[in-house]
């Protein structure tokens, strides 16, 4: 037992240097129960062909000793081979497994072991007792995952051992770690990790004491483009363990992606030189560090498999965006048979304003089928023709409607000839006025002619009575034209005219009088047909026939009322419609012309001109209909 107490500082000693020194009892002071950080590993950088083995990288699955928060940063499944050559035939080996799971973190198992066969043990009187194997080893599960934007945290679970000879001892601890990578950095990231937060103790029959705590703190600078696929990355770490000193870790390191990397830097104070070389997901890595007691030399294996997390998700997502879009179609499928079947209703009800707007987005929807453009088209000519429909039907309205107002004014004078030709007009206008107004004003009219013939008859057969032969026969002349089938008017203008041809001045007299009555008929006859100048120019040969004939002048002063010049804003705007009409009936647009004119009546209900063109414009178009 004295010999093995002997041997636990000088074990403790070459664990802890991670390599065999010059043993002694001087070195009892460090007595320790095993290694506090047995994975300060030899050689370890972050190269595409290996391990990263920097505290704020996490390259691949060696992660899970110097940061397991790096793990949720990895992109692929990997695992890591990795065997070191020390000193004095010292071995150090890591195997490791990283698997990352999309959405969740990432998880890590891990093993790795430093020894050697070869020590001489003694006595305390210097009596060899033979060589001693010394191993120690950790083993160890991780979890990480991010924990906030780009915020990374893990942890590891192990269980370190150690073994002297037949002894041997047990002990565990837990690892923390987070890495911190932002997008501002462009790829630069800051990590942190403390080892044995939570430890237990090695008693291998000596003093027992916990695994010492580590601290780490890491800064892996972004990538610098020195060539078109060329990178160059900076790495540093600043170490503490227990209360031995800090230690630096620098290095640099060139990439070319798909080749592999070299690199170049310190360790402790010593140059460490390494080779990667990358295929596919292949990676192999040597490395070389020149340590105190001699150099040291480290092999690593690589393998990644399976699908890479970037993949998965960018296959999820495209898998997502594909249901999104099928769940679109469907949407927009069930929306466009809606649709349709909205716009069939409205168009069979003759609601072409929703059926235009819904053929239109159903056009939108399936640009690809011409029967939605057709029926775009078709609705639009349907709302194009009840449009002009209902134009034609207002004009007539407001037509029919300035008729009446002009016949019952005629009505109230008294005029029975412009409220004759008016209402003739109305009957022509046919929709303008409700067929009940016409019906009465024909009653009111046929009345008001009844009275007149009534009046014309009996100042007849006063004037007669009286004497007054010719003032008689102008009242019988102007019932006959009210009522030419009267038989009281035709019998009193029989005996009229046979009382007046008894002398020759009377007979002259009479036939003057005859032929005033004449043009006053012509007269009577153009006012009701519009043709104001003939009728103007009867009426002035009336008057020359017969001066004194009453019946001349009223017609006179009436003809000038309807030739009367209108308002200067009112006679251009119809002359302007007028034009226009005229030159769309000369092109064939018979519809339009009807529209023109249709206005003119509005503003001029008694514009015969109008509404001769109004009739002829309505004949065209039902010819071209039954074509």
């Amino acid at each position: 037992m004295t010999a093995r107490r002997r041997l636990l500082p000088l074990i403790a000693a070459f664990a802890l240097a991670g390599m065999p020194a010059a043993l002694a009892p001087s070195q009892a002071s460090a007595q320790s129960a095993g290694a506090t950080n047995l994975l300060a590993a030899p050689g370890s950088w972050p190269t595409t062909g290996a391990a990263s083995g920097f505290t704020a990288l996490g390259l691949d699955a060696s992660a899970i000793y110097w940061n397991p928060a790096g793990l949720a940063m990895q992109d692929e499944r990997t695992v890591l081979l990795q065997h070191g050559l020390l000193p004095n035939a010292v071995d150090w080996d890591l195997a490791a497994v990283a698997y990352p799971l999309p959405g969740l973190g990432a998880v890590g198992i891990g093993v790795a072991r430093i020894g050697t066969s070869g020590l001489e043990a003694y006595d305390a009187n210097n009596v060899s007792l033979g060589t001693l194997g010394f191993r120690e080893t950790a083993l160890g599960a991780s979890v990480s995952r991010r924990v906030m934007g780009s915020l990374h945290a893990g942890a590891t679970f192990k269980v370190v051992s150690q073994s002297l000879g037949d002894l041997s001892a047990a002990a565990p601890g837990i690892d923390l770690g987070a890495v911190y990578r932002p997008d501002r950095f462009r790829g630069a990231q800051v990590g942190v990790s403390v080892q044995n937060v939570v430890a237990g103790a090695l008693d291998l029959g000596g003093a027992s004491t916990p695994l010492a705590r580590s601290f780490r703190l890491g800064v892996a600078g972004p990538e610098w483009r020195v060539s078109t696929r060329g990178a160059l990355r900076a790495v540093a770490d600043l170490a503490r363990e227990g209360d031995a000193g800090t230690k630096p870790r620098l290095g640099v390191e060139f990439t070319r992606p798909g080749l592999g990397a070299i690199r170049a830097g310190l360790q402790n104070g010593r140059p460490v030189l390494g080779l990667g070389v990358n295929y596919r997901r292949y990676g192999i890595d040597l490395t070389l560090l020149q340590g105190d007691e001699g150099a040291t030399q480290q092999f690593a294996i690589r393998l990644g498999w399976g699908e890479r997390v970037s993949e998965y998700e960018e296959r999820r997502q495209a898998q997502y965006q594909r249901a999104a879009e099928e769940s679109l179609r469907v949407r927009n499928a069930a929306a466009f048979a809606d649709d349709k079947a909205r716009a069939e209703r409205a168009a069979t009800s003759g609601d072409w304003e929703d059926a235009l707007v819904l053929y239109e987005l159903l056009h939108r929807a399936r640009p690809d089928e011409p029967v939605w453009a057709a029926k775009v088209r078709e609705a639009r000519a349907a709302i194009t023709a009840e449009a002009a429909k209902n134009v034609e039907r207002e004009g007539a309205r407001r037509s029919g409607e300035a008729l009446l107002l002009a016949v019952r004014d005629a009505i109230a004078r008294d005029d029975i000839e412009e409220a004759s030709g008016l209402a003739r007009a109305l009957t022509a206008n046919g929709a303008g006025a409700p067929a009940e107004s016409v019906e009465a004003l024909g009653a009111e009219v046929a009345a008001l002619r009844a009275r007149l013939v009534s009046r014309a008859l009996s100042r007849a057969d006063s004037l007669r009575a009286a004497g007054r032969v010719l003032a008689a026969v102008d009242e019988a002349a102007r019932a006959l034209r009210l009522a030419p089938e009267e038989p009281r008017a035709v019998a009193l203008w029989a005996e009229l005219e046979g009382a007046l041809g008894k002398t020759v001045v009377e007979a002259k007299t009479l036939n003057r009088r005859l032929d005033a009555l004449g043009a006053v008929n012509q007269a009577a006859r153009a006012f009701a047909e519009g043709r104001y100048a003939d009728a103007a120019r009867s009426i002035d040969r009336a008057l020359a026939l017969d001066a004194q004939s009453v019946e001349a002048k009223a017609w006179r002063e009436r003809i000038a009322r309807r030739m009367a010049a209108p308002k200067t804003d009112l006679d251009v705007r119809t002359k302007q419609l007028y034009i226009k009409g005229m030159e769309a009936f000369t092109a064939g647009d018979y519809r339009a012309a009807l529209q023109y004119w249709e206005q003119i009546l509005v503003l001029d209900p008694l514009n015969e001109s109008a509404r001769r063109n109004v009739l002829e414009a309505r004949e065209r178009m039902k010819a071209a209909a039954q074509r």
